[in-house]
């Protein structure tokens, strides 16, 4: 797909792009820089627009737009993109109604797109940039066709929902450095001031050896949507993608990847030999819970005497509750809502009161890379913190002691017939231990 180059400048001219070339050779290498997207060079300057296209117009998604269009002022959301046209002008409205972001929400008619394959026309419209906002399930895919059409992409969390999806983002992930994409991963805590303050001090070795970890995630559960008369299975469930495992990879996945991932980032980036646990449906059993569970409980061994335990549940009407907790030979570190914190031999609290959001803090931190030429690639730790997630769910679905390995090679692909809406989803069944098949 030929690129676009700024108005009014060469592509081969301009004080902006020699310095991005320079600092682009630094970063991935001289002969990478050739092949590096035309409409990149100009935005060194910090002057020139990045025109935004958002995919998947949930409330996530709209919460993505907002953060990009706050994290660079030359930054315009120019096209969005969702399966449901009422989503699409929810979202819209939304972005339209926020002072400080509505003057750079130019999404005219013909750069709203609607369907299953609205994704590729929003890829194929002139954006620079792709956000990644819609269910799990798609997300490998439409990674992968951002980056073969030369686009940045900010992605949210999970990335997968099986193993096939995984083994494809590692995939897309090494096809991006050699193009010298960026990809920027929506696991937030990476880009949290404290966390990284913590995860610093943690690898300088302020608690020692790591010798036990916990993660636990207790909450009450989100939205559910009923369904209306005239749904097609693949509507409703699309509708409802929450509750069905095809396409959130259950809730564990969908949002317990966040503790997986900074007991990872703790760990030095080392992830499980195996693993082992339960989980079951006991609170959450209702005819619009599709057929996920509510509870997993699951041990990750590492090997070397090293293991994570990891508990996570939606029951409504208990009490929450949701941290990481290391245990060192030198001390302890945990990050929860209420605190970020190491106690023992170097003890540290964070005690700024200007901590920014997060989720907008990796969107800052995007659009200042691009602007500076420094690569972000997140897309190795994305996946297999997505993977880990999934193993646990695997385990608990068959009742099998499963690998990494066995995990990151499973050929259960979680797909419908077709995507469209007379197409068939896989099968809404209950997992049952002893009796799901692994493979």
């Amino acid at each position: 797909m030929k690129k676009e180059v700024p108005k009014n400048e060469s592509p081969l001219s301009s004080p902006s792009r020699r310095k991005f070339v320079v600092q682009s050779a630094t970063t991935v290498g001289a002969a990478m820089a050739a092949t590096l997207p035309i409409s990149r060079s100009a935005w060194a300057a910090g002057s020139d627009r990045i025109k935004i296209g958002l995919v998947g117009c949930g409330g996530r998604g709209s919460g993505a737009a907002a953060q990009a269009l706050r994290a660079d002022d030359g930054n315009e959301l120019v096209a969005v993109a969702d399966v449901f046209q009422d989503r699409l002008q929810l979202s819209l409205t939304t972005l339209q109604k926020q002072p400080d972001i509505k003057g750079r929400v130019k999404v005219d008619a013909a750069h709203q797109f609607v369907g299953f394959d609205a994704y590729q026309q929003l890829i194929g419209s002139g954006v620079d940039v792709v956000l990644l906002a819609t269910p799990p399930h798609f997300r490998p895919l439409q990674l992968r066709a951002c980056i073969d059409a030369g686009k940045h992409v900010f992605v949210e969390k999970p990335v997968a929902v099986d193993g096939p999806g995984v083994r494809s983002v590692l995939e897309t992930t090494k096809i991006a450095a050699q193009k010298g994409l960026y990809i920027v991963s929506g696991l937030n805590t990476r880009y949290s001031h404290k966390a990284q303050e913590m995860m610093k001090r943690i690898h300088d070795g302020a608690i020692g050896d790591i010798v036990s970890m916990n993660a636990v995630r207790y909450a009450n559960g989100v939205w559910t949507r009923a369904r209306q008369a005239g749904m097609t299975e693949m509507e409703y469930q699309m509708r409802n993608w929450y509750y069905f495992t095809w396409l959130s990879g259950d809730f564990n996945v969908e949002q317990f990847v966040h503790q997986l991932d900074q007991m990872a980032w703790a760990n030095g980036g080392k992830y499980p030999e195996r693993c082992f646990g339960t989980g079951g449906r006991q609170v959450r059993t209702g005819k619009d819970h599709g057929h996920i569970y509510d509870h997993f409980e699951t041990t990750y061994d590492y090997g070397n005497n090293l293991r994570a335990y990891a508990g996570t549940r939606h029951w409504k009407g208990c009490t929450p509750e949701s941290g990481t907790y290391l245990i060192g030979t030198k001390g302890t570190a945990s990050i929860t809502r209420r605190s970020t914190q190491i106690e023992g031999e170097n003890p540290w609290r964070w005690r700024s009161r200007k901590e920014v959001d997060s989720h907008q803090l990796e969107h800052d931190a995007f659009f200042a890379a691009l602007r500076s030429g420094n690569v972000i690639n997140n897309g190795e730790y994305m996946a297999k913190s997505t993977l880990m997630a999934i193993m646990a769910r695997m385990t608990a679905y068959t009742g099998k002691n499963l690998t990494w390995a066995e995990a990151l090679n499973s050929k259960e692909a979680l797909m419908p017939s077709a995507y469209t809406w007379q197409g068939e989803p896989p099968a809404a069944k209950v997992a049952v231990p002893g009796v799901t098949k692994f493979w």
